[in-house]
């Protein structure tokens, strides 16, 4: 099928295309289009991306994309993302667009990429014909928010607000140093305050009266977040973060909580969530809270 290929430049009109086909590759897919379409206008300039596209007779049939990593301190970090149609794998769209792609990343100085990949054959195999070795583990498992186990006991000393109540600087703060401590095969450095707040805080499916967080004696002490397609029930919880010193407290599981139930209100009766396989304290939350896995990811490493 390559011979009958169009590739091209990704514009922000070809965005519900590349949604049916995220929709159709992740079965934890959750995101509304208008969020995709703040994805697309929010990738920094400065990460120099180069976004793509394959069309067989008008259809897109793969699209992906390549650029610096800006939010990690390990210098010359590629990122790498592709994603093809189901009804079009194995036919030669995937294996053009990785091609452009990473000779981009060549060109703009990056030695080192990193992808991910659904925990099937035909992906690995695919990055593996293409040199990537398999370096992490993520877990997708989801919850019907319904059926959850009794809220834990709320601590004197602990005050639940909602991320509308405690506002953006706030949260970003407690995200920011919270969240380098995240595993994973690539570090987390930080994201500027103005990007965080275009991407993440004004997400159109960013549910700032569902995401809750714990404050300790006057501090903001844990955090968890849910990004949510209303129309469709269906929402992620994009992170939940704890400071060092507030560990170990059962700070996540009361966030959780709390914030599963107000999603149920809202009629967002399926939640998703992503962990590291590492990330025992956090898998052990879910766990209590009834999370099905449902997927899983493996994280792809190269060096150029």
């Amino acid at each position: 099928m390559t011979d009958e290929l169009m590739i091209r430049e990704t514009t922000l009109a070809d965005v519900p295309e590349l949604a049916r086909i995220r929709t159709a590759s992740y079965a934890w897919f959750t995101a509304s289009v208008a969020a995709q379409e703040n994805w697309f206008r929010t990738v920094p300039e400065a990460s120099r991306p180069l976004r793509l596209l394959a069309e067989h007779e008008g259809r897109v049939a793969a699209f992906g994309m390549a650029n610096l990593n800006l939010q990690t301190s390990v210098p010359n970090t590629g990122a790498l993302t592709l994603v093809a149609d189901p009804a079009f794998r194995g036919r030669g769209a995937g294996s053009a667009l990785h091609s452009r792609l990473e000779a981009h990343l060549r060109d703009i100085g990056a030695t080192r990429v990193h992808a991910w990949g659904n925990d099937d054959e035909a992906t690995l195999a695919f990055a593996a014909h293409r040199g990537f070795t398999q370096g992490a583990r993520d877990r997708f498992s989801q919850v019907d928010t319904r059926t959850l186990p009794p809220m834990p006991e709320l601590p004197p000393d602990v005050r639940l607000i909602s991320l509308a109540e405690a506002g953006p600087r706030t949260v970003y703060d407690l995200d920011q140093a919270a969240s380098i401590d995240e595993p994973g095969d690539v570090s987390y450095d930080g994201t500027p305050y103005d990007l965080w707040l275009k991407r993440y805080w004004e997400s159109p499916d960013q549910q700032h009266h569902v995401g809750t967080v714990a404050v300790v004696d006057g501090v903001a002490a844990c955090a968890t977040f849910m990004e949510a397609d209303r129309a469709a029930g269906r929402g992620t919880s994009t992170g939940t973060c704890t400071l060092r010193d507030f560990r170990g407290r059962g700070l996540a599981k009361l966030v959780k909580s709390a914030a599963l139930r107000k999603a149920a209100e809202l009629g967002i009766h399926t939640a998703i969530t992503c962990n590291d396989y590492e990330n025992k304290p956090m898998l052990a939350v879910n766990d209590w809270l009834g999370y099905q896995v449902c997927a899983a990811e493996w994280s792809l490493l190269k060096e150029l």
